[in-house]
């Protein structure tokens, strides 16, 4: 029967396969909204192709996306977009934060931004690939991004239950760029887990997809692989092989065994240059003619060196699932004489929260914001050698259940993705897993700023005319997780009386804790008080108290008892260090 179907009659003489200059040259025209789509990388290759065709040419175009990382800022350098819409724009390796570069292009107003969160874009790309005007969502009520969005965003009311419910409309980009694993010649594309946006935004472009892939395979060797085709051959107008294609990304090969050599892990050396290059206009043209305007495709992994490459490649056949066990023992001693720093503080005390919160049994799932906030769970979950009970880790991305490695401290690592229990995407974590009103997920976030009601900003500062990050997933977490803990460091700049945008409504923020104390309430008409404190060497409870006090934005209310939060213990801190060897993130 096998070689019945090896290549069915008249599959030949349909090939789409044409180069990557060829294919950019062909579809790429002026005022397109163009998706570059997410499964857990981006089409890096296209973009800088794009960059080399057009650069400073009046193309106009719009960026629709979960996420606008380095494919975005490259775009942006060129000159060729006018608007971004995304749930996240900024920089994520190692930690989130601002993009320079592109925080001033919309402070000069020199692109135009619309603040979407993750599951919304995923949910309007869904919309669009369903033929849908519009859909609804659990996101986005009593926040910033509903209220300054009208033309995306509607509030109406549910014609079954009567209640106030918010809709999205649909987004269908012109046209979709994928990067898959392999595809047939005539476009079928198979694309390596976790799925993110679970490729809807092919569905949703009205031309049609531009696919690159690490390499082209017959369409029976397809057939082998079909459970990971997302991209349905009809809908792509070319296909081209470019290997390493969404590189400084990677590219997961994850439960797919005969495409083991086409892997890649990220290239986190290149994602911290281009990152302190993006930090000026200067020194950003400065990269992007060194690395992109006199090179090919060719020649940039050239100039990147193939030792490097396949370091990249040995790197992933190398990421195994560990058995769920104790931290490993090779943790680093701890210098005595080092001082405890104030993110150790922040993510040893949010750590402990966490345990005491997972201990009672109520929360069988976990999603911690990138930042801090991951990295306070990841050691929560090391330290919690009792397994009193189950609960799973997870990434909006599409990690379930994922055991974090020692060693490399960004949220989305590449030896992560063989320790999770399932790999899924955007719509199932964000929307089904956190959004379940069956079981309740605790839900951990960073942010620029928390006022007293539990408001939190991402976004932006509106009276320095400053954008941060949009706030990806952070809305859609703070609207539906059964509780949501704050993570913030302790300072009257970050604590405010009233944030001056609100990314998330407060209304499920149980608990805000800092790098100084713990603030605590145990329902939204409440207010937080506060209910532990660490007491620095030589100063008394009072003393601690009083500052925590002064430091407060508002006029934060002190509980009878407030406990003495212990110093970090040993373990704590060399489990905490052990994860982030590098202080990628805790300094």
């Amino acid at each position: 029967m096998n070689s019945h179907f090896a290549e069915m009659p008249g599959e030949e003489g349909k090939s789409k396969i044409i180069p990557l200059e060829q294919a950019v040259r062909q579809y790429i025209k002026p005022g397109m909204d163009l998706h570059f789509a997410f499964a857990h990388s981006r089409a890096h290759a296209v973009a800088m192709e794009i960059v080399r065709q057009f650069r400073q040419q009046p193309m106009h175009l719009t960026l629709t996306a979960t996420g606008i990382l380095e494919y975005g800022i490259m775009l942006s350098w060129a000159g060729l977009v006018d608007k971004m819409i995304a749930g996240f724009i900024g920089d994520t390796y190692p930690s989130p934060a601002p993009n320079r570069f592109l925080q001033q292009a919309f402070k000069d107003n020199k692109i135009d931004y619309e603040c979407w969160t993750n599951l919304t874009a995923t949910l309007g790309l869904l919309a669009g690939a369903l033929h849908l005007p519009y859909i609804a969502t659990n996101s986005l009520l009593g926040s910033g991004l509903l209220h300054e969005n009208p033309e995306s965003f509607r509030v109406v009311t549910d014609p079954f239950s009567g209640k106030e419910t918010a809709v999205v409309r649909a987004l269908n980009p012109d046209l979709a760029i994928v990067h898959g694993l392999v595809a047939d010649a005539y476009g079928n594309t198979v694309i390596g887990p976790p799925f993110g946006e679970n490729m809807w935004g092919a569905y949703a472009a009205k031309q049609g997809v531009i696919v690159t892939v690490e390499k082209i395979v017959s369409t029976s060797e397809i057939r082998k692989l079909s459970n990971y085709v997302k991209v349905p051959g009809h809908l792509v107008k070319s296909v081209s092989v470019v290997l390493f294609g969404a590189h400084p990304q990677g590219m997961s090969v994850e439960g797919i065994p005969t495409l083991q050599d086409l892997g890649y892990s990220e290239d986190y050396e290149m994602r911290h240059q281009f990152r302190a290059a993006a930090s000026s206009a200067e020194t950003l043209d400065l990269w992007m003619r060194e690395w992109v305007m006199t090179t090919t495709q060719q020649s940039y992994l050239e100039k990147v060196g193939h030792r490097r490459l396949e370091k990249l490649r040995y790197a992933l056949k190398n990421n195994e699932a560990p058995a769920d066990a104790a931290i490993a023992t090779n943790r680093p001693d701890i210098n005595d004489e080092e001082p405890i720093i104030k993110s150790e503080f922040l993510m040893i005390n949010a750590a402990r929260v966490i345990l005491k919160k997972v201990s009672s049994g109520a929360f069988p799932t976990l999603l911690a914001g990138i930042g801090t906030a991951h990295l306070a769970s990841w050691l929560a979950k090391y330290l919690d050698k009792e397994c009193t009970s189950q609960w799973e880790l997870l990434t909006e991305t599409g990690f379930y259940g994922y055991y974090p490695q020692l060693g490399d401290p960004y949220i989305f690592n590449y030896a992560n993705i063989p320790t999770s229990k399932m790999q899924t995407n955007f719509l199932d974590v964000l929307g089904c897993i956190v959004g379940s009103d069956g079981t309740q997920c605790l839900g951990l976030l960073g942010a620029a700023q928390v006022d007293q009601f539990g408001n939190f900003n991402s976004t932006k500062i509106p009276e320095k005319n400053l954008f941060l990050t949009s706030g990806g997933g952070s809305n859609d977490v703070a609207s539906t997780a059964g509780e949501v803990i704050i993570v913030i460091t302790h300072s009257p700049k970050r604590l405010v009386d009233g944030v001056s945008f609100v990314t998330g409504n407060g209304d499920r923020v149980r608990v805000i804790v800092t790098d100084k104390a713990i603030m605590q309430r145990s329902s939204a008409d409440e207010t937080f008080k506060l209910m532990g404190c660490f007491v620095p060497e030589g100063k008394s409870l009072d003393t601690a108290i009083q500052e925590a006090q002064e430091t407060c934005g508002w006029d934060l209310e002190i509980s009878d008892k407030v406990m003495v939060l212990p110093p970090p213990s040993r373990e704590e801190l060399e489990c905490l260090r052990a994860i982030d060897p590098e202080g990628d993130i805790r300094k």
